[in-house]
Order: C-alpha cells, then sequence, then structure tokens
C-alpha cells in the first residue's frame, strides 16, 4: 500500500494513503497535520486508474513543494520524492510488487532478428515553418518538456532502482503502453529484470529473449509498430503468444558498452510508438546509462570502504576473545531498532559505521586492563571509559564525506545518559545524538547477553559472568528507561526484539 512517511518536531509518522487523501490542518481531512505552517486544506494526493500518483496544492498560504520546487498544479509524484507542506516534510513511497513476481523471460525456441530499424534512419522535429498541425506541435512540445524534467530529476536521484521506476513513470506520461521495463545484467552478462511499470496489474509481463539477444548483439535501438505483422518478430514466439503490437526497445549505452535495456510494449496499438519516440527514449536511456555506471563506481567504492571498516572494527574486537563479533552485532541491534523508529535510509547509514567503530578507542586501552579477568577498580574503570573519548579523536582522523562528518561524535557518545551522568562529555537528553541512544541500548543488550571475564553489575547489584536471562536484561534496560536510555528508544527495542532475538541466532551460527 502507498503511503507517507510525515516528519515533523514531534518524530516521524508513516500513514496509508488511499484513493482520494485531503491534507491540511482542519480535523475534515483525511490526513490532519497539526502545524500553524500548514493551511487548513493545504493539499490534495490523488491516484488515477493506472494507479500513478498526483499531487495539487488548494491554494495553501505556503505553498506546496516537491522535491525542493513549489507546484503550480497537478504534478506526479514518484517513490522517494520529498513533499513540504509549510515546515512539515513527508516522503511518499508508491506500491511496489516485487519485479520478479511480475516479470520473466519467453522460453519459446527463438532466433535472431533479420532486421533493424536504425536510429540514424529517420530522427528529426520538424522546423518551424514546416508545422502545419497544433495538436502534433503540443504532442512533441510535452514529450520535450517531460523528458527534459526527466533528465534534470535523473541527476538529482541518487538511488540507481528508484531512478529506473521514475524512468518508467515518466514515460507514461507523454507515451501509451502497456508494460514497461529495464533490464540490467548480472555478473554474467545475462539481462535480469530491476525495474517495470505497468497499465495491466492483472498480467506478468514476458520479455521476449529474442528482443534482448537482439538488441545486445547489434546495439541498437528497435521499434515495431505492427509486431504481429513485422518480419523480425515472425520468430519471436514469446511476443507473438503475448499478442504484442507495438514494442520499442533500446539499449543503455555507455561509449560502446551496454548497461541496460528498455523495453516499452503495447497490446492494443499498432501505431503506438514513432521515431521521434526512438529517439528521445533512446537519449533517455544513454543518460541513465552514465548514471548507472556511476552508481556502479560508486557501490564498489561503497563496498570496499565497508568491507575496511568492518575489518578493522573486528580487529579491535578480536583484540579479546570474549568481544568477537561485539561491534557487529550492536550493529544489527542498531539497525533493527532504527528501522522500527522508520529513520531515513542516510540516517542508517551512518548510524552503521558509527556503531561498527564505537568501540575503537578500545586499541588504545592497555592490556592488563582490556583483558583483566574481573570487576575494575576505579582507577582501572576510569581509564577504560576513555576509549570513548580516543575513538572520537581516532575517527576524526577519518576521511568522511559531509554528509557523514557526526560519525565520531555518534560513535563516541553512546555511554552518554539521559540525565547527563554518562561519558565522556556528560551530554544530557537530545544533546545525545538520536543515533547514540539508540546504539546504546544495543550495546547494553549485547553485553548482557553475552558471555564476559568480568562480573554482569549495574548500580546496585553484582551478577554472572554467563549471559544473563532474556527476561532480567528486559527488566535491566526498562529500569533504566529515562535516567540511561531514551524511553523513545526502549520502545523501538521493545517491539522489535522478535527480530533481534533472530538476529543473536543468525550470528551465533555465523561464529560457530
Amino acid at each position: 500500500m502507498a503511503h507517507v512517511t510525515i516528519v515533523s518536531p514531534s518524530g516521524r509518522k508513516k500513514v496509508k494513503l488511499s484513493e482520494q487523501n485531503t491534507i491540511g490542518r482542519h480535523p475534515g481531512n483525511s490526513i490532519r497535520i497539526s502545524d500553524p505552517s500548514i493551511s487548513k486544506f493545504h493539499c490534495l494526493i490523488t491516484f488515477d486508474a493506472n494507479k500513478m500518483c498526483f499531487i495539487e496544492d488548494q491554494s495553501s498560504t505556503n505553498g506546496t513543494y516537491v522535491n525542493n520546487r513549489r507546484i503550480e498544479k497537478r504534478t506526479g509524484i514518484y517513490t522517494g520524492d520529498e513533499i513540504q507542506l509549510g515546515n512539515i516534510i513527508l516522503f511518499f513511497e508508491g506500491e511496489e510488487k516485487s519485479v520478479a513476481q511480475m516479470v520473466e523471460f519467453g522460453d519459446a525456441n527463438e532466433e535472431i532478428f533479420s532486421s533493424t530499424l536504425s536510429l540514424q534512419q529517420e530522427i528529426r522535429f520538424l522546423p518551424e515553418y514546416e508545422i502545419v498541425s497544433e495538436k502534433d506541435l503540443r504532442a512533441d512540445y510535452e514529450k520535450l518538456r517531460v523528458t527534459y524534467e526527466l533528465q534534470n530529476e535523473m541527476n538529482l536521484e541518487r538511488d540507481m532502482i528508484k531512478t529506473l521506476d521514475r524512468i518508467l513513470a515518466r514515460t507514461f506520461e507523454f507515451l501509451v503502453y502497456d508494460h514497461g521495463f529495464i533490464l540490467l545484467p548480472d555478473k554474467e552478462g545475462n539481462m535480469t529484470p530491476h525495474s517495470y511499470k505497468t497499465r495491466r496489474e492483472e498480467e506478468k509481463l514476458i520479455v521476449s529473449s529474442t528482443l534482448v539477444r537482439h538488441v545486445q548483439e547489434h546495439k541498437i535501438g528497435v521499434i515495431s509498430t505492427d509486431v504481429p505483422s513485422d518480419n523480425r518478430f515472425n520468430l519471436s514466439e514469446s511476443i507473438m503468444l503475448e499478442g504484442v503490437k507495438s514494442t520499442i526497445a533500446v539499449p543503455m549505452m555507455l561509449h560502446d558498452e551496454i548497461l541496460g535495456i528498455m523495453i516499452l510494449s503495447s497490446l492494443r496499438m499498432t501505431n503506438a510508438f514513432t521515431v521521434k519516440d526512438l529517439g528521445l527514449i533512446t537519449a533517455i536511456a544513454n543518460q541513465a546509462a552514465r548514471i548507472i555506471k556511476n552508481f556502479k563506481l560508486h557501490e564498489e567504492l561503497r563496498q570496499s570502504f565497508d568491507s575496511s571498516i568492518r575489518t578493522l572494527s573486528a580487529t579491535v574486537d578480536a583484540r579479546h576473545p570474549l568481544t568477537a563479533g561485539h561491534s557487529e552485532r550492536v550493529t544489527e541491534i542498531s539497525i533493527l531498532i532504527a528501522q522500527k523508529m522508520n529513520l531515513s535510509e542516510h540516517e542508517i547509514r551512518i548510524l552503521k559505521f558509527a556503531a561498527l567503530m564505537h568501540d575503537i578507542g578500545k586499541i588504545a586501552i592497555p592490556d592488563h586492563i582490556l583483558l583483566k579477568n574481573g570487576r575494575f577498580n576505579s582507577e582501572e574503570k576510569a581509564i577504560m571509559d576513555t576509549h570513548s573519548l580516543k575513538t572520537m579523536e581516532i575517527l576524526e582522523n577519518f576521511y568522511f564525506p559531509d554528509i557523514m562528518e557526526n560519525v565520531p561524535l555518534i560513535a563516541s557518545s553512546h555511554h552518554e545518559k539521559m540525565n547527563g551522568t554518562g561519558y565522556p562529555k556528560g551530554l544530557k537528553g537530545h544533546e545525545i545524538p538520536l543515533a547514540s541512544r539508540i546504539m546504546a541500548v544495543a550495546d547494553i543488550f549485547d553485553a548482557l547477553t553475552a558471555k564476559r571475564d568480568y562480573p554482569k553489575y549495574t548500580d546496585t547489584e553484582t551478577g554472572s559472568y554467563e549471559p544473563l536471562p532474556l527476561s532480567k536484561v528486559i527488566s535491566i534496560i526498562k529500569n533504566e528507561e529515562g535516567a540511561r536510555f531514551d524511553k523513545m528508544v526502549v520502545d523501538a527495542f521493545m517491539e522489535c526484539l522478535p527480530d533481534i532475538k533472530d538476529c543473536l541466532k543468525r550470528t551465533s551460527m555465523r561464529e560457530s
């Protein structure tokens, strides 16, 4: 079900959308937002028959913005779009089925096409003095307008799959077709579906392996205005069985490399696409290819960085046999809590790195303290407590991008307490980063549920060296709610306990 996540000073709230949704300050709205910057009836979100979503401002005082642009008319919105209403931010998430559920390849005994329609044969927009039809002029203008806006949007999106989804959604605005999908090569070079769009929700999308193979081998766009009578498709049984009457397929090319294939098909119209459409779709596909390449390079760098961080984290944990895997477990538990609290992907990514590195400062703690079998005396505890400050000092020497500049502060603040009695800075309440408050609960949970060479103890009692029973651990965490731990974090922790227990089972299996 499509929904919006409302981000306000009081937190995040996920709201399901119906076919028609009024948003505003007045109690009569289907989605009421009690904020003075919101008009009584601010905007309207609706879905059309094809399940495409649109937003329309209702003459609000402060306006309605989509991705930082004020809208003046009914505007399509897509998964990941940011909507701003006064001081309130909403994130839209559309209803999506798994691509694997909707797309499959035809398995007929097919052969290669006998001919192609080259993109260079005829792609031109008429000069002004040759235009005789205002209708054609308006249609061409609309295609160019949407194409231009889409190309700008593609440059702003950071998520590759969302970019591909947006391409298909936007082409629905100026082309009439039933099915659209984008294929990307897997590690073996086989084209696999990654995005789809359809006007016929009840049907699976059948991808012709003949068509895919032809585009791959010839690296050229294909357009057919009447598939049943087009001799290129005579042997393409998987298309014929679907009754496709028009199809357009273009490679997503960068230099001489095919980074994907985009295919659109109509089951009803024999002249659904024109050569101009082929030109526009090819331009979009080629820009998408550059974006895909950049995403891939970025992903390779990200994986390399992730691997380095995990290796360093594991090296620190491995200094003591009983803490091996601790940072990894704290990270997984922290992410589960963060997801339950509806943190954004970006916030969770920052949290992940901070959690992996939260104990890196222990590398500077002498072995006779770090490896001590038994409870620390006051002097030893004071030295041990310096690991948080050392974590910050070490991480401040790392190069983090601007958007991740808070990783050192977050990582070093997991021993801060809500009442201000924690360390290293004595931060209090919301002075402590939310990610650090999440890590604090995850860290104590793992410490209490794992074996240690010192007894588990609280401010009032000393316990066992062995893992504590889950009920005891929960009791300790609940008792510290408000003083040591953020109540909102503890509530989220309690809600995702079943997932946390599954996480512990998986990690114990990996380590055994």
